[in-house]
């Protein structure tokens, strides 16, 4: 009797433990984002996922990919992106692979932010023509417009997930890698 008027007594107090444990679990050994899942920004950080993703050409050519959303939901809807990036599992990233490899890629100028660490900016220096042009995925309504605005398709994707580091000194910013799955569009075979 008395364990049942302890737990009646501190119920709630028993809850929020529990949630801010659960929460606590998956914000350290999960993908889970410390701000989200109850934690009440008590293990709160400035770490964050991020996605990149580089794409391949039937030449083998490879090109880097500027992952973002649309409100509109084609191809990629932005609430499901955000979802992705605040718990990347291992589906939603195939998920985003493959509505990125089965849409168009609408090329841009790719900006680089001034405030990256050095060996990025060296990286960069090395290879100006791949870090000049990024691809955007983007809905067509017919492939003779995909062509008159340079779209491209492309047959195989790298979904890179990164954490990334902000830090005060400079605003400078340091990414780390966690891991990084292909997909390849389906061909489907007539017989």
């Amino acid at each position: 009797m008395g364990l049942f008027k302890i737990t009646e007594k501190y119920l709630i107090c028993i809850v929020l433990i529990i949630i801010a444990l659960i929460q606590l679990y998956h914000s350290q050994f999960d993908r889970l984002t410390p701000w989200k899942g109850g934690g009440f920004g008590m293990f709160s950080t400035n770490k964050r996922a991020n996605i990149t993703a580089v794409g391949y050409t039937s030449s083998g050519d490879s090109l880097i990919i500027n992952v973002i959303g649309s409100k509109f939901d084609v191809p990629i809807s932005r609430n499901f992106l955000t979802s992705t990036k605040n718990f990347p599992k291992k589906e939603k990233l195939e998920k985003l692979g493959t509505l990125i490899v089965n849409s168009y890629l609408h090329p841009q100028k790719l900006e680089i932010p001034s405030n990256i660490d050095r060996t990025s900016a060296d990286l960069i220096k090395k290879d100006e023509k791949f870090y000049s042009t990024a691809f955007v995925p983007k809905y067509y309504q017919s492939d003779v417009i995909a062509r008159s605005e340079k779209a491209i398709k492309i047959d195989k994707v790298k979904i890179i997930l990164y954490e990334t580091n902000f830090f005060e000194d400079g605003l400078l910013y340091k990414k780390r890698y966690v891991d990084e799955i292909y997909i390849t569009k389906k061909v489907n075979k007539l017989k």
